[in-house]
């Protein structure tokens, strides 16, 4: 039988960028003894933990920075969308995200700027517009189909085809 640590660190590492919370209702512990735990396994350095004014977001200590970066932002709604329309359409225009997003433009921005500053998208010139494109396609391919599967099964065939060919 594993152990409860051992059982986090499982857990951690098949869902990078967990939340505290969704990793306490999987292991089916109360606040206070998930939190004995959490501290215990970053103290020996088995985890790494992302804390910010309002969440923690666990990782494995395997995982680099920037795919702990491109994780979190897949387990984001309106990142997940954009980064998936990118990677179907190659660039974009901010208004083409806009649309294939479904969301107002000060939001597209704000997550938009988020990806960028995380060096997820970069920008470029075509045609007088700015457009915007994956960085790393092949390393975000490689982490949804390691980490996200789910992204697959629910997107267009042609994202999968895309996938498969990277």
């Amino acid at each position: 039988m594993e152990s409860r640590e051992e059982l986090i660190i499982f857990e951690i590492k098949r869902n990078p960028g967990i939340r505290f919370r969704e990793l306490m209702k999987i292991i089916g512990v109360k606040n206070g003894i998930m939190s004995y735990y959490i501290r215990k396994l970053e103290a020996t350095g088995d985890i790494r933990i992302e804390r910010t004014p309002r969440v923690s977001r666990f990782y494995s200590c395997d995982l680099s920075e920037e795919e702990s970066k491109l994780v979190k932002r897949l387990r984001q709604e309106t990142p997940k969308r954009l980064l998936i329309s990118l990677i179907e359409n190659n660039t974009l225009t901010f208004q083409e995200l806009v649309q294939n997003v479904r969301k107002a433009p000060s939001t597209t921005s704000f997550y938009l700027k988020q990806l960028i500053s995380d060096n997820i998208i970069v920008t470029s010139r075509s045609d007088f517009k700015t457009v915007y494109s994956v960085s790393e396609k092949k390393r975000l391919a490689n982490l949804i189909e390691e980490y996200h599967p789910d992204i697959i099964e629910q997107a267009s065939d042609n994202l999968s085809d895309i996938i498969e060919s990277l």
